[in-house]
């Protein structure tokens, strides 16, 4: 019986043994390199929190990049500096996932965010195909929003102390941009807006055409613009207010929302009028002329453009912190 029991310990020591080797060499650089060119991802670049980042994966987001430029991109196809700007951001991003995955978070603000992206494409089957096109099923898209939400929290509470503004700051910076806060022209206006983006499929942009003109009929008819916009804009952040966008100069918003606004007068409105994010329907309701700021009036400005400047700064050097984190197996050129 000893003798049984014996030999019942050593097959399980040598098991375990066997799977920890295994775990050992898999884990290794020259394993996962190997497995890397076998199923065609490439030589393994570097590590970043176990994760790898390979040489596929460089290609992929260099190939997104082309094709979000419309394939108009004149930089050379194998632009070094571009390449080791894709892998240090791999890296980051595979460090701040691993580090973000503790972070929770609640059904109703994952709701909110697939609700947001869910409303760029108009109804559900248009969701859908979209979907299906990116070879994504609902609960992987949900699961993929969920590591992004994190990620953004996560980052949001690294960089959460370094971005207060105090009024001294403010007023040197306003001091050194003088001529930033010679104010422009500026509008305020009510708008009615149907997301389209130019990215989104035709059907959508068909039916959102019909109805942009279906309601620009309603207010021809006398019903009044800001309750329409109330009930049935898409953009969320000013439809409670009945669509008012607050005043706002030409930097602020797209080239052809501009165009239609500074050939309006007071109190008029628009036909529908396309952008690149959709379509609008505006009513000018107040405009300014060109004059300097004074610093009480431009403070809030200051206070938002020296905030991103700080924001812009921290974020790098977070991403440089997380870098020199990597193990870097082929060092970027």
């Amino acid at each position: 019986m000893k003798r049984q029991l014996l030999i019942a310990g050593l097959c399980a020591g040598a098991c375990a043994a066997g799977i920890t080797c295994g775990q050992l060499v898999a884990g290794s650089i020259t394993c996962r390199d190997a497995i890397g060119v076998l199923f065609g991802r490439g030589h393994l670049l570097a590590l970043g929190q176990g994760q790898g980042i390979y040489e596929a994966d460089v290609q992929r987001e260099l190939g997104e990049m082309r094709n979000a430029a419309g394939g108009k991109d004149e930089r050379p196809p194998n632009d070094i500096r571009e390449r080791n700007a894709i892998i240090f951001r791999l890296v980051a991003d595979a460090i701040i996932h691993s580090f973000a995955a503790r972070e929770r978070i609640s059904a109703a603000v994952l709701g909110h965010e697939l609700g947001v992206c869910q409303s760029q494409f108009g109804n559900k089957k248009a969701w859908r195909t979209a979907l299906r096109a990116s070879g994504l099923s609902g609960g992987s898209f949900c699961r993929i929003l969920a590591d992004h939400v994190r990620a953004r929290r996560w980052i949001e509470y690294q960089l959460m102390h370094q971005l207060g503004v105090s009024v001294d700051e403010a007023r040197r910076y306003y001091d050194e941009h003088l001529e930033t806060y010679s104010q422009p022209v500026r509008f305020r206006a009510n708008h009615l807006f149907l997301a389209a983006p130019a990215e989104a499929p035709a059907e959508v942009i068909e039916e959102k055409s019909g109805a942009i003109a279906s309601l620009a009929t309603r207010v021809s008819h006398g019903e009044g613009l800001s309750e329409l916009a109330t009930l049935t804009s898409e953009d969320e952040a000013t439809k409670t207010r009945g669509g008012d966008l607050g005043f706002f100069s030409e930097y602020r918003m797209p080239l052809d929302f501009v165009a239609a606004v500074s050939k309006m007068h007071v109190g008029e409105i628009s036909p529908p009028v396309r952008t690149p994010l959709g379509f609008h329907i505006i009513e000018l309701t107040d405009s300014k002329p060109a004059r300097q700021m004074v610093f009480e009036e431009a403070r809030q400005e200051v206070v938002l453009a020296l905030g991103n400047e700080k924001r812009q700064r921290a974020l790098q050097k977070l991403v440089a912190d997380l870098v020199r984190r990597a193990e870097f197996v082929r060092p970027p050129r």
